[in-house]
């Protein structure tokens, strides 16, 4: 390991959050993971031994790659990392990032990462990487507006709590069956849906839970990071319901929905979200050398 780059321990947490906001000020392309990067590194599926910081001066760091292990939506979809890297821009080519990223690169794994269509740097050095891109990413926006609740009288939103854990495992395993490309919470790890800040409804039709929504509040502005409905109930106005309750009392919010998604881009346009980036899925085959 080059002299300086080291293995990521708890106690970087902070200095991890710091070097994110500093970084993203000067390039907005950077991911935003400082809001959720506590609790990837407690979760059951972060894979601690491939993380690493590049220390910058006192208890600072100017680079940060870390990874997460994800399952395929089905039984013939094989697990992958999902990877994260980002150097402080002042600090960038001088081969911090393919250093910080030398031990998940040595991983025999499917690897895959996302980037900002329009960063030119960073989709290079991941092509440098062995990377290909896969598929593209929205990232869609919403301005505080009047809103039509339209659901259908036998479909019931209301916030999850703590014993709604089995049935969201089940939800978060079932909802998302048959899509392996999803960047999505696995069922082992709802009880961050709990976590301070966060935001976690769940749709009833009748007896039965058959979607959810979670998120992350930023003052009044919400982080959607997850709408899911079991197969059988989509198209049946729950995920509409999940949104409204959602953004009902808030200023703005935020989301990502793959650009092949048409019908759940048909959804939120319908509630005024519009478009605001692009982000492209990168993807390392399994053993590239």
């Amino acid at each position: 390991m080059t002299a300086g780059i080291r293995t990521f321990a708890q106690s970087d947490l902070p200095a991890a959050v710091r070097f994110c906001e500093r970084a993203r000020s000067l390039d907005p392309a950077i991911e935003p993971f400082s809001r959720s990067l506590a609790a990837l590194a407690a979760g059951p599926r972060a894979r601690l031994d491939l993380w690493r910081v590049a220390p910058e001066g006192g208890d600072e760091v100017c680079g940060i790659a870390f990874a997460a292990l994800r399952e395929g939506g089905s039984a013939s979809a094989p697990p992958w990392l999902d990877v994260y890297a980002a150097v402080s821009p002042p600090r960038r080519r001088r081969g911090i990032g393919s250093e910080l990223c030398a031990a998940i690169l040595a991983e025999p794994a499917v690897l895959r990462a996302r980037v900002h269509e329009d960063s030119a740097g960073g989709r290079a050095f991941l092509h440098a990487l062995g990377f290909q891109d896969r598929s593209v990413l929205l990232s869609m926006l919403w301005s505080s507006r009047p809103l039509e609740n339209r659901a259908a009288p036998s479909i019931r939103v209301r916030k999850a709590a703590p014993a709604d854990s089995a049935v969201l495992e089940a939800l978060s395993r079932d909802a998302w069956a048959g899509k392996p490309e999803a960047f999505t919470s696995g069922p082992d790890e709802v009880s961050r849906f709990f976590a301070e800040g966060q935001l976690a409804l769940v749709a009833q039709s009748g007896r039965r839970t058959v979607g959810y929504l979670t998120g992350a509040f930023l003052g009044r502005a919400l982080a959607i990071e997850e709408v899911a409905v079991l197969p059988r109930f989509r198209r049946s106005g729950v995920g509409r319901a999940l949104l409204v309750e959602a953004i009902r009392d808030a200023s703005h919010a935020m989301l990502t929905v793959a650009e092949s998604n048409h019908a759940a881009r048909a959804l939120y346009h319908s509630l005024g979200f519009t478009a605001s980036a692009r982000r492209v899925v990168c993807e390392r085959p399994a053993g590239h050398g």
